[in-house]
């Protein structure tokens, strides 16, 4: 576990070495499969909704398959690969979730009025730029805030 030195310039990020099953690529969910093979331990894309119990953050840059790098665990995103529907800007504070499509993405699964009990992984921490662009109902770089610890 990677963790950094507190400073007043960036936010605090935790990252974990993973090593990858296939290629994973930059600011998409990432999840373990405990298939029986190297003890659960290779790392694979979060692409289905089945995955969202596994998943165990965003990858923190693009890894090569059978290569290791940095997946953040808890910290701020700042890009984060959203699919953003056309009520995304008025939810900066709502609840992110695995989707299938694309190689693993996030989506916004509980509004920013539909409190739960349960502390959701991905909270959307920027979504004003969301709002301006014409990019809604597509994919998006933006904001989350990863609490997978």
């Amino acid at each position: 576990m990677l963790l950094a030195r507190i400073n007043r310039t960036e936010p605090e990020r935790i990252l974990v070495i993973v090593k990858a099953a296939e290629a994973l690529l930059e600011g998409r969910p990432v999840c373990y499969q405990f298939d029986g093979t190297n003890d659960g331990k290779d790392a694979y894309l979060a692409d289905a909704a089945i995955d969202a119990t596994r998943v165990i953050g965003l990858a923190d840059e693009a890894i090569a398959s059978g290569a290791y790098g940095r997946v953040l665990v808890y910290g701020l995103k700042t890009n984060a690969i959203v699919y953003a529907s056309k009520n995304m800007a008025d939810n900066c504070g709502g609840i992110l979730n695995v989707a299938s499509g694309n190689s693993g993405r996030l989506e916004l699964s509980v509004s920013l009025g539909a409190a739960t009990v349960v502390q959701p992984n991905f909270v959307v921490a920027h979504s004003a730029s969301l709002a301006s662009g014409s990019d809604s109902d597509v994919e998006n770089d933006t904001g989350v805030f990863v609490r997978c610890l």
